[in-house]
């Protein structure tokens, strides 16, 4: 009998310090729109929750959508994420209020469309990976879309992005190079990318302004441009984008 009772004890303590981890979590936002088939995978977890209006989400969740869904996310801050059919998002370290900001997330495949507000402490920061890229905003609306090869493409449509390839990792803006440490010697200082134009995975860093592109390939090389405003906004993904955007007045 008491050994049955301290195994209940022990138990009903398990439960209530799992309980009380779990109430202790703050929610970094909401879903404020899922239309159709869209799951959260709780962090930790391999369960597919169905998503629902106002549901809260943690740092850690990730948010699938099956063929014909989408899906918004609201931030504490009011930033707004929105990913597209067939894609799985990640929110990897996500810490916001109402006044900042500190956010790291990862878009393993598909389409994601985000409305950032300026950042303005140096403290703060916004990225998105994909297999390929690292993207990092300080205030800008802009969509990444990435293929199943892992090949990305980042527009941006307001204020301007920083494009890394993924493999320089989210540390450092400044690419690392590889091998043995040399005597001191003068290295050449920053100088502007001209032009489209293919380069390793290791060397660029690109700025990419309101009406640019930038398609990075599997390998990390990677094409800059300009793009048809007019010819892209007559995708249905980009018009619902827009129209959203107009609710929330940005």
């Amino acid at each position: 009998m008491i050994k049955i009772f301290r195994g209940g004890l022990i138990a009903a303590l398990f439960f209530l310090m799992v309980a009380a981890t779990a109430t202790s979590r703050e929610p970094v936002g909401k879903i404020t729109f899922p239309l159709n088939r869209v799951f959260v995978i709780p962090t930790g977890s391999s369960e597919l929750q169905m998503a629902y209006f106002n549901m809260d989400i943690f740092s850690g969740d990730k948010i699938e959508t099956k063929r014909e869904s989408r899906c918004e996310i609201t931030l504490k801050n009011g930033d707004v994420i929105r990913i597209d059919e067939n894609s799985l998002y990640t929110m990897e370290d996500i810490q916001v209020t109402q006044q900042t900001v500190k956010a790291s997330s990862y878009l393993s495949v598909g389409k994601l469309w985000a409305t950032i507000q300026k950042i303005f402490s140096e403290d703060d920061y916004v990225t998105v990976k994909s297999p390929t890229a690292v993207i990092a905003v300080r205030g800008t609306i802009y969509r990444l879309d990435v293929e199943k090869d892992s090949s990305s493409t980042v527009r941006v449509y307001d204020g301007q992005v920083e494009v890394k390839p993924a493999a320089l990792g989210t540390g450092s803006l400044q690419p690392q190079t590889p091998g043995p440490v040399g005597p001191p010697r003068d290295v050449p200082g920053p100088r502007d990318v001209a032009g489209p134009r293919d380069v390793s995975e290791r060397e660029w860093i690109e700025i990419v302004k309101a009406q640019q592109q930038l398609s990075i390939r599997p390998d990390g090389s990677y094409q800059k441009s300009d793009f048809d405003l007019l010819e892209d906004g007559k995708s249905d993904w980009v018009k619902w984008n827009k129209q959203r955007d107009e609710l929330l007045q940005r």
